[in-house]
């Protein structure tokens, strides 16, 4: 499939759904207050972190489909497409890619499968897939162990989710930007994208 219109609708819909959730945690992470924190805090933390939470797990599994997705069988989304440097010239593709962006000062086509904008997506998978995670082993700790978010492991896998958390701000950023950038430039990718 070499054209963004040839998406398929669960690529589409898995896409759109996981950069929503994503973009809900984010934004609740600015209001949440943290478990530990609930005695001194107003309704409007506390029922952020429990959002945060709840949407945080539909998230998380989200990815685990996108990832199911990527290894099943005549799809189009491989793991190939999204870290290139896995297939043969995958890494020079790259390369030319990064040189076309410095020499030109423009995005290379976004209707390439793979290369840099396969790579920055699965810069995106890994990031988010490391904030879910981490997440989830965050609402494990605290549900399922006997010293909840004072268990020291709670605080340890707390700071792996900040870390990822504000690498997902970054990326977010910058990827719509990016997309902006396609837009800008007549591509028009956003709307075909997300056409149904």
């Amino acid at each position: 499939m070499n054209n963004l219109n040839q998406w398929s609708k669960i690529t589409r819909w898995l896409h759109a759904s996981i950069a929503l959730s994503l973009t809900i945690q984010l934004v609740l992470s600015l209001v949440l207050v943290p478990p530990d924190e609930f005695d001194e805090a107003g309704s409007l933390g506390i029922w952020a972190m429990e959002g945060h939470e709840i949407i945080g797990l539909v998230a998380a599994g989200l990815l685990f489909l996108h990832w199911l997705w990527m290894f099943l069988p005549n799809n189009d989304v491989k793991l190939t497409n999204l870290f290139p440097f896995l297939k043969a010239g995958g890494v020079q593709q790259i390369k030319s890619q990064i040189q076309y962006v410095m020499k030109e000062q423009k995005l290379p086509d976004a209707s390439e499968h793979g290369g840099l904008a396969g790579l920055i997506h699965g810069f995106g998978i890994l990031i988010a897939t490391a904030v879910a995670a981490s997440g989830v082993g965050l609402y494990v700790v605290m549900e399922y162990s006997s010293k909840g978010f004072e268990n020291p492991l709670f605080e340890n896998i707390a700071e792996v989710h900040e870390l990822f958390g504000n690498l997902m701000w970054f990326y977010l950023i910058a990827h719509v930007l990016a997309a902006g950038w396609h837009e800008y430039a007549g591509e028009r990718i956003i709307s075909r994208m997300f056409r149904v």
